[in-house]
């Protein structure tokens, strides 16, 4: 067991092979939130758009030109969410279609997809569950912890 790791690591793929600015592959620009899709935020110059990398078939890479604070992907289904300000947005890009949106009263510290259908949203106070089914709004779960304020 001595030379043996728990895990291997393997170079999949390189993203400046795709035309991704090194400078844009970064934790503030960047989410994986399955294996497969890679969601890049790029900037060059004035230019803003968002990058979709299908890991199962990396000649697909998609982009969009739109402005976001972060954009994540569903972990299934062609979906995107995108956060701008206090904006939430929801896109399928197969339909070209919008599925959801929203404002939310506070600032999104952290969010994620939970499930192919609902992204968890983390505020200052509270932590919200949003379904892209039907038309509800983020149902608050529960309150944060006031140890967790500013982290």
């Amino acid at each position: 067991m001595g030379d043996q790791l728990p895990i291997t690591f393997q170079e999949y793929i390189k993203l400046p092979e795709l035309g991704i600015d090194v400078s844009n592959i970064s934790f503030n620009t960047l989410t994986l939130q399955s294996d497969k899709f890679i969601c890049i935020r790029e900037k060059t110059g004035a230019k803003e758009q968002v990058c979709i990398v299908d890991l199962e078939d990396t000649s697909k890479t998609f982009r969009w030109p739109i402005t976001a604070d972060s954009a994540i992907m569903n972990p299934e289904n062609k979906i995107i969410a995108l956060k701008a300000g206090r904006n939430l947005q929801v896109f399928n890009l197969e339909m070209k279609a919008k599925v959801k949106s929203c404002t939310m009263t506070d600032d999104v510290q952290f969010w994620r997809w939970i499930t192919p259908f609902d992204i968890a949203l983390v505020t200052e106070t509270s932590v919200l569950h949003w379904s892209i089914e039907g038309t509800s709004s983020p149902v608050k779960q529960f309150d944060r912890h006031a140890n967790l304020n500013g982290t």
